[in-house]
């Protein structure tokens, strides 16, 4: 169920980033504001997890409500979203549109590394199957949609699914997260320390580092692959969701596979010739133009895009102690967004100045320094269940 509800989010995730250019022609919006809009989404989705992760950890007695929450509030983000006629609104729309997807990581991810300690790249794979799945069916849907239907018809259409997937998430996950044995109650206090201590650890330091380049480039493609396929190649909406589908989601097919090589041999293992080859298929995407070429491509790409991340958020948590599991994942998260925020500004000029398809280079080039980070990083075998350390 958790990987459902994470499937569902980003189902909704990916079909906006489909439906921004019919809003951006609908509106008259300037490239510049469509990267404001991508920056104030991802500024969003940090402001959330910087906190969020020390409270869903401290509160772990409602995590079933708090993933209930998520669901609701993307129903009342989607229904705004539909409503807006102005810029302004639009943004408040979309700051809201953040926070639920934000949210819902981190008592999910949370939970499912305590209960599979020692198969942990695997679970939290198994959880990124569901968002990869999302991340498929979204773009075609939403693609498909387009053709009978115009936007703002289609976002509130959203709000349907969101309720029903509240419903069913507090009817199969409301005790989750007071159903683990052998967990002690942690006041503010050892809480706090156990935050610090994140700050203070080297493996975690470095892999944020990593997580933060790469979600940068990450944060480019989504957001301006879109375009570069409608406005450049030339594709029909539904051409066009078709390869954003293959970009997000053909790592249904991926993610479990490397999560569990990540489990039986080594995550860096799986990471260094993963980032490798995204650099290598991003620099093919410049000179290949269209065709069957950029559709073998793209597809190659999405085995890679999310499932690399379900991996460097297994490293984290395998040097993260128990019960400080969501403040990790918040940190990686929120640092990773924040700086999120200024390349979609950086990646806006860009296009402004030199052309949409000089933005695969600055994803290379982001990726390629992700790479060299991670290669003296110390990150090996993922480790049995650590205990909270002690006062």
């Amino acid at each position: 169920m958790l990987s459902t509800g994470h499937g569902i989010s980003h189902w909704f995730d990916q079909a906006f980033m489909i439906l921004l250019p019919s809003i951006t022609a609908s509106l008259g919006l300037s490239a510049l504001q469509v990267g404001v809009l991508g920056a104030i989404r991802q500024v969003g989705f940090g402001v959330v997890n910087l906190p969020g992760g020390f409270i869903v950890d401290m509160l772990k007695g409602q995590w079933g409500l708090i993933l209930t929450g998520c669901m609701v509030w993307s129903a009342l983000a989607y229904a705004l979203l539909g409503a807006s006629f102005v810029f302004p609104v639009l943004l408040v729309a979309v700051v809201m549109l953040s926070l639920p997807g934000a949210l819902w990581h981190l008592p999910s991810t949370a939970a499912l590394s305590q209960r599979f300690s020692d198969a942990r790249g695997f679970a939290i794979s198994i959880h990124g199957f569901g968002a990869n799945l999302g991340n498929l069916l979204g773009p075609i849907s939403a693609g498909a949609l387009l053709g009978v239907l115009h936007w703002r018809g289609i976002l509130y259409a959203y709000t349907v699914p969101a309720l029903v997937m509240a419903l069913v998430v507090w009817l199969t996950l409301r005790n989750i997260g007071r159903d683990v044995k052998g967990e002690e109650r942690r006041d503010f206090r050892e809480q706090f320390r156990s935050a610090i201590g994140l700050l203070k650890n080297r493996p975690i330091l470095g892999l944020a580092s990593v997580a933060l380049l790469r979600d940068m480039a990450l944060t480019a493609l989504f957001l301006w692959t879109p375009f570069y396929l409608k406005d450049v190649i030339g594709m029909s909406d539904w051409n066009m969701g078709l390869h954003m589908g293959l970009v997000t989601g053909t790592g249904v097919l991926s993610t479990p596979i490397l999560g569990f090589l990540s489990d039986r041999y080594n995550r860096k293992l799986v990471l260094l010739p993963g980032l490798a080859i995204c650099v290598a298929l991003l620099l093919v995407i410049i000179h290949i133009g269209g065709g069957i070429g950029l559709t073998i491509t793209l597809a190659s790409l999405g085995l890679f895009t999310f499932a690399l991340h379900q991996i460097i958020q297994a490293s984290v948590l395998d040097h993260a102690s128990r019960g400080a599991e969501a403040t990790a994942i918040g940190f990686l998260f929120s640092a990773s967004s924040i700086v999120g925020a200024v390349s979609n500004i950086i990646a806006a000029i860009i296009v402004d100045q030199y052309g949409l398809v000089n933005i695969f280079y600055f994803q290379a080039a982001l990726t390629m320094a992700s790479l060299l980070i991670l290669i003296p990083l110390r990150i090996g075998r993922a480790v049995a269940e650590r205990e909270s350390p002690s006062p």
